[in-house]
């Protein structure tokens, strides 16, 4: 028998394992024999390898049980593997959602949308059947892709200039603009475009659903010599201001919709957040969320220290008007 790299060994292993498992406890002469497994290596990944395969939180009832006795060897699964594998409904509907936003947004960004159903809808139709019947099936509706997504990848393609009325969230305005797009990113279920901004002459990021209006310009483009980074998160956190807040530790799930928070734990009862600002208004909304229980340490810069205060006020008028 020759000598097998690592991959063929854990190809011949994952193989051998069910076969042991089920003549019980069959030679390991006879095994390798069979298999062509040269009878060493078969009892050192045995003992070495799958004597510590098995799932979190790896007790003695969630791994591979290896025995080998007198040339001989029992392979039993532990209860774990012998149970059935199933999605939980909360991972079947994310794995549905995925599957539809991959389906209704590539068809969307290539304008491409066929009638006959590929791999992916026809696995998606399986899994509805997984969902305990027609009675109980759950219908996912997604939002129409971003009105304005093709037109900015077409820009790319094309290399193009584009025009664009942009409504700035911060401020609530509109502005036109013309950019010259470079990249289609995705954050948090949103479309952004980084751009060469010919108004501002920058690099600049905005969100694609925020682009009220757009048109395409017969100008050259100037942004040839400009660098965009690949490896870096085309949100620079370092540029926004921070704001420091502790929190009670048992409120640590409200911030679970904010990706871009760190943590730092103080003592048993409380967190401390650090918070880049992109806005004022993404701050108001943070502070509402968090609540009373929420002790801001340290304002951002440019924000004054009575505008929590301010933002409860209008608050309040807009649930007592």
């Amino acid at each position: 028998m020759r000598e097998m790299n690592s991959a063929e060994r854990i190809k011949r292993l994952l193989a051998v394992l069910p076969w042991i498992e089920s003549q019980n406890g069959p030679y390991l002469e006879e095994v390798a024999a069979r298999f062509d497994y040269p009878q060493r290596e078969l009892i050192e990944d045995l003992e070495n390898v799958v004597f510590f395969v098995g799932v979190y939180p790896f007790t003695p009832d969630c791994l591979i049980e290896v025995s080998i006795t007198e040339e001989r060897v029992w392979v039993r699964y532990a209860d774990w593997f012998r149970q059935p594998m199933k999605l939980s409904k909360k991972e079947l509907t994310a794995l549905r959602a995925a599957g539809e936003a991959l389906i209704n947004f590539g068809g969307s960004l290539t304008n491409e949308i066929e009638d006959e159903l590929g791999p992916l809808e026809r696995a998606l139709t399986k899994l509805s059947v997984f969902e305990g019947g027609s009675e109980n099936l759950l219908e996912i509706k997604l939002a129409t892709p971003t009105k304005h997504l093709l037109d900015v990848q077409n820009s790319i393609k094309y290399k193009t200039v584009i025009q664009i009325e942009y409504l700035a969230g911060s401020r609530n305005e509109i502005s036109s603009r013309k950019i010259e797009p470079e990249k289609i990113l995705a954050n948090g279920g949103k479309w952004y475009v980084q751009a060469y901004c010919k108004s501002s002459s920058a690099v600049k990021t905005f969100r694609v659903d925020r682009i009220k209006d757009i048109k395409t310009l017969d100008e050259i483009r100037e942004s040839n010599s400009v660098e965009y980074s690949t490896t870096e998160d085309f949100f620079n956190l370092d540029n926004f201001p921070t704001a420091i807040i502790e929190i009670p530790i048992g409120d640590k799930s409200l911030i679970d919709g904010f990706p871009n928070i760190e943590i730092e734990e103080v003592s048993e009862e409380k967190i401390r957040l650090i918070c880049p600002v992109a806005s004022e208004v993404w701050f108001k909304y943070l502070l509402m969320v968090l609540g009373s229980g929420a002790e801001v340490l340290e304002m951002p810069t440019g924000i004054e220290n009575i505008f929590r205060s301010k933002a409860a006020e209008e608050i309040l008028v807009i649930y007592n008007s």
